[in-house]
């Protein structure tokens, strides 16, 4: 038999046999694993197991799986980031500062059934005081927190909105994220297996209209 017509062998390939991923790819892979198992779960040895990929292939790239965390961090909050102080931003003769701060609120939620592993790796930081917690809040959050707390203040000022302290509004909008963070519970109520393209785009418009016009009519 001519070897380049063999059959391939069962099982599993060899990692050099493995197809080559870019390691945006293999970045965006792994948050899916430390989303599932949490940080304390995971080992650069399981990675590379899952993932089929070598050893010094990680170690190329990150020294620790601290960094390797971080890594993963910046390149999907970074990216979420950067989309709302975009939003935040977009004011002109056409958009006023309300109108910029209900898109970047969009932008914020949408951005957690774009980027699922990426809310359930905060949720999990959110838990519990320690250096990740941190390095989330001070690359992350506080440049954005920053933004909305003086846009709040002008709206405010402006009579558009109630007075209301923006920690109750932040934790209103988080809580819109819920079927991602805690997607079986919402498969168990709605008997639904999957999140739906329409029912995310209405979610996400809903939750704003409750959150700037309340239930009555």
């Amino acid at each position: 038999m001519n070897p380049s017509t063999a059959p391939r062998r069962r099982g599993r390939p060899k990692k050099s046999e493995a197809p080559a991923r870019s390691i945006e790819q293999l970045l965006e892979a792994s948050a899916d694993i430390f989303a599932r198992d949490g940080y304390d779960g995971v080992s650069l040895r399981k990675l590379q197991d899952e993932l089929n990929v070598s050893y010094t292939f990680f170690h190329h790239y990150f020294s620790s799986k601290e960094q390797l965390w971080q890594a993963i961090v910046d390149r999907l909050c970074g990216h979420t980031t950067a989309k709302i102080l975009e939003a935040l931003q977009n004011i002109d003769e056409g958009q006023n500062e309300l109108d910029a701060l209900k898109e970047g609120i969009a932008v914020y939620i949408r951005s957690a059934f774009e980027y699922p592993a990426l809310y359930h790796i905060c949720q999990q930081e959110s838990l519990r005081e320690g250096p990740r917690l941190s390095y989330l809040h001070t690359h992350y959050f506080e440049p954005a927190w920053q933004l909305i707390s003086d846009m709040v203040a002008k709206v405010e000022d402006l009579g558009l909105i109630k007075d209301i302290p923006i920690v109750t509004l932040f934790f209103m909008v988080q809580s819109a994220t819920a079927p991602v963070v805690q997607l079986p519970f919402y498969q168990r109520l709605t008997d639904k297996p999957e999140l739906a393209p329409e029912f995310i785009e209405t979610h996400i418009q809903q939750s704003i209209d409750l959150l700037f016009h309340g239930w009555r009519r």
